[in-house]
């Protein structure tokens, strides 16, 4: 257990929001935290205390008293007063949304949400001038519905501006966002389809609504969703490109960061990122990496940045699974990594048909083979789109092979999805299974005892279930 300290801070700060969550006072929340964050370090320390335990357990405490300091109070900050705002802004982030369009902008005052027509046509580095009554975001009238605030807040966002006046100042072709601007053209007027709407997503963090519900029925949604499997995948090309070199770990950061920023900076992408860039620096600085520490680590830093990622279902899942598979393969539980898409299904499951109602069955049989052949399938495609996007002769014949690629994966995935046709519908049993599978893989994970593992782990998945 004193190898992994940033795990026992993240439980501990997320049992402390998810009792502040459910109306525990303040003070019943920080000592429930801290009793929990003690047990799992002494109960790390049954078979003999470790070297270390002592300042593992005074640095947990410091984090657990930190959280309760500074994620609480920001979580219950007070609205914002309504105001009038005119101002000039830039157009930071634009989707679909019901009937309509829903964009954020980013002003000097701060950023805030616009609901729009449909007809809007307003894209991401657009320069705007916006008049309107900003307004504070809604919260949700009880736990388990739609909550504005949290959503809009973990995407930065400070309120939101009803039925604004806008209008269009300039496109925007510079920085991050004028990237974006330009690759997003290039990808939807050269390259067909299926290759467009994937390219789409693993490069902009972009969504094709038909391509999107196809994934969906596949259970392989996470493939569309920048993550750990993304950014580790940019981070190997560039160093299978860049000769060994003292520059080589800093010239992969600094690519691996525009890629994240590129995609969308969603806090699946920012989570891989801080962890690979965690392990650059204990390459760097000669120390031994430790996977479960890295993604705790990443996690724990986003949560005191924006502390509303706690409730962002893309947070959520990719935290349990980067938590699950650091895990699995440790060095420990070897026998388990062949079952890793079963287990990490189980483990997500409970969450998304929380929100979605249900989840295909077939995406247990689909994922044994989806993350191999994606590894290596989207950065083949990519390589295949270059010439078509950049416009070389010819170059679509390199583009209609990558989409003949893309179209063999959908048959097998539409064939296995009919022969397995079941959907797994929201369950309370199939939601404390979740809890306590994640559990019970993670302290085996951090060397417990199979017993002992299943000990803690049921008694810790009923009490989050009951409360």
């Amino acid at each position: 257990m004193a190898g992994a300290p940033a795990f026992v801070a993240l439980a501990a700060n997320c049992l402390l929001l998810f009792l502040d969550a459910r109306g525990i006072p303040l003070p019943a929340s920080l000592g429930a935290a801290l009793l929990a964050a003690i047990f799992i370090v002494l109960a790390g320390s049954l078979n003999g205390i470790p070297q270390g335990s002592a300042a593992v357990l005074l640095l947990v405490i410091l984090f657990t008293l930190a959280g309760a300091v500074i994620l609480v109070p920001r979580v219950h900050r007070g609205d914002i007063e309504p105001f009038h705002l005119s101002s000039a802004g830039t157009v930071l982030y634009e989707r679909p949304w019901g009937r309509g369009r829903v964009i954020l902008i980013g002003t000097p005052r701060g950023k805030y949400v616009m609901h729009l027509p449909p007809s809007s046509l307003f894209l991401e580095g657009d320069r705007v001038q916006v008049d309107g009554v900003v307004q504070p975001l809604e919260k949700a009238a009880k736990e388990g519905d739609f909550d504005e605030a949290r959503f809009w807040k973990a995407k930065g966002a400070d309120g939101k501006i009803r039925r604004p006046d806008i209008r269009l100042d300039g496109e925007g072709r510079a920085g991050v966002l004028g990237l974006r601007r330009s690759l997003r053209e290039k990808i939807l007027m050269n390259l067909p389809p299926l290759m467009r709407g994937h390219l789409l997503a693993a490069l902009l963090g972009g969504r094709d609504p038909d391509l999107a519900e196809r994934h969906s029925a596949w259970g392989t949604s996470h493939l569309l969703a920048v993550s750990g499997l993304h950014t580790g995948m940019v981070v190997l090309v560039i160093f299978l490109l860049i000769p060994a070199s003292p520059f080589r770990i800093l010239a992969a950061s600094l690519i691996m960061w525009l890629y994240v920023l590129c995609a969308g900076a969603s806090a699946s992408a920012l989570r891989a990122g801080l962890m690979i860039q965690a392990g650059f620096i204990g390459r760097w600085l000669g120390r031994p990496s430790s996977t479960l520490n890295a993604v705790s680590a990443a996690g724990l830093f986003l949560l005191f940045w924006r502390p509303w990622f706690f409730w962002d279902l893309g947070w959520r899942l990719s935290m349990t699974a980067a938590l699950i598979l650091s895990c699995l393969f440790s060095g420990r539980g070897k026998g388990s990594r062949v079952a890793a898409p079963v287990l990490l299904w189980l483990a997500t499951a409970g969450m998304v048909t929380g929100v979605f109602g249900s989840v295909p069955v077939a995406g247990m049989i689909i994922n044994f083979l989806a993350v191999p052949v994606f590894t290596v399938l989207l950065p083949l495609s990519f390589f295949l789109a270059v010439p078509s996007l950049l416009g070389i002769p010819g170059g679509w014949i390199l583009a209609e092979a990558g989409e003949g690629l893309y179209y063999a994966w959908g048959q097998f995935a539409d064939l296995t999805a009919s022969l397995v046709p079941w959907e797994a519908p929201y369950s309370g049993l199939l939601s404390l299974s979740r809890v306590a599978l994640t559990a019970y893989l993670v302290f085996a994970g951090l060397g417990f005892r199979r017993l002992h593992a299943v000990l803690f782990a049921v008694p810790i998945a009923l009490f989050l279930a009951l409360l």
